[in-house]
C-alpha cells in the first residue's frame, strides 16, 4: 500500500497513524491536493490523503479507516461489539462535522496569511462549542476516549485537536482540550505514543516552513508562547 499526501494534513496524519498502529506495511508518496484528471482519478474529489491498493484508490479518511481495519490484520482498532463500535464511529462523526469542520472555517486567518471575517469568528464558536459538549457526554478518558483500548476515534480525534487547538487558541484565546475532563491527559498519552512521535516529527518542520511560506499570523512551536488575536 502508498499513502499518498503531505505532512501538514490532519487526515493523512491520522490516516499514516493508524497504518503505523496497525503494523501496516506502507510507502508514503509526497502528494499535495490537485483538480486535475489525472488526480481526480486516485481521489474522486481531488483531496489527500489517498491510499493505493492493489485493488485501486481510496480516498477520505474515514474510508481509509475502515479499510485499514478490514484488510490490515493486528491488533483491532475498533472496539469489540457494535454498540462500542459504533460509539467509536459517533465520535468521529462529531469531531469531523461540529469541530475540525466549522474551526477549519478559520484556518485561513491562523494559517494562511489572511483575515477572518467577523461573523465567520462569531459562527464558529458555537458550533465548536456544541460540539465540545457532545463529547463530553459521551467519553470518559481512561486513558483513551472509550476507556482502555485505542481506537481510530482516539487517533482521529487526536489530530483534529491538535491542528484546531491552534486555531482556537489563536482566535478566541480558548483551549478545545480544556472542554472536557480528563482531555489534557489523553492528549500528551496519545502524543507520547510512537506512533505520535514519527508523525509528529514530520508535520512540525513542514508547518512551520507553511506557516512562513503563507505569512501566518499564528507563530510556532509553543501553543503557550503564543499571542492570540
Amino acid at each position: 500500500m502508498a499513502l499518498h499526501g503531505y505532512p501538514v494534513s490532519n487526515y493523512f496524519n491520522a490516516a499514516r497513524a493508524a497504518l503505523i498502529e496497525k503494523g501496516a506495511a506502507f510507502t508514503i508518496v509526497p502528494t499535495r491536493a490537485a483538480q486535475d484528471e489525472a488526480f481526480l482519478a486516485h481521489s474522486a474529489m481531488g483531496k489527500i490523503p489517498y491510499l493505493r491498493t492493489g485493488q485501486g484508490c481510496i480516498a477520505e479518511t474515514v474510508a481509509i479507516l475502515e479499510y485499514i481495519e478490514e484488510v490490515v490484520p493486528g491488533v483491532p482498532l475498533y472496539p469489540t461489539g457494535a454498540f462500542a463500535r459504533a460509539r467509536a464511529r459517533q465520535i468521529i462523526n462529531i469531531v469531523q462535522l461540529y469541530v475540525e469542520t466549522p474551526l477549519r472555517s478559520l484556518y485561513p486567518g491562523a494559517f494562511m496569511g489572511g483575515v477572518n471575517a467577523p461573523e465567520t469568528i462569531a459562527a464558529v464558536r458555537p458550533v465548536v462549542d456544541r460540539g465540545m459538549r457532545a463529547l463530553s457526554q459521551l467519553v470518559t478518558p481512561a486513558p483513551f476516549l472509550l476507556g482502555g483500548q485505542l481506537t481510530y476515534a482516539d487517533i482521529f480525534a487526536f489530530y483534529h485537536f491538535d491542528l484546531g487547538e491552534r486555531a482556537m487558541r489563536f482566535t478566541y484565546g480558548a483551549s478545545l482540550v480544556d472542554a472536557v475532563p480528563g482531555l489534557h491527559d489523553w492528549f500528551d498519552i496519545m502524543a507520547a505514543r510512537p506512533s505520535t512521535r514519527t508523525v509528529l516529527a514530520d508535520f512540525h518542520p513542514a508547518f512551520a516552513a507553511y506557516l512562513r511560506d503563507k505569512g501566518a499570523a499564528w507563530l510556532e512551536p509553543e501553543l503557550k508562547e503564543t499571542t492570540h488575536a
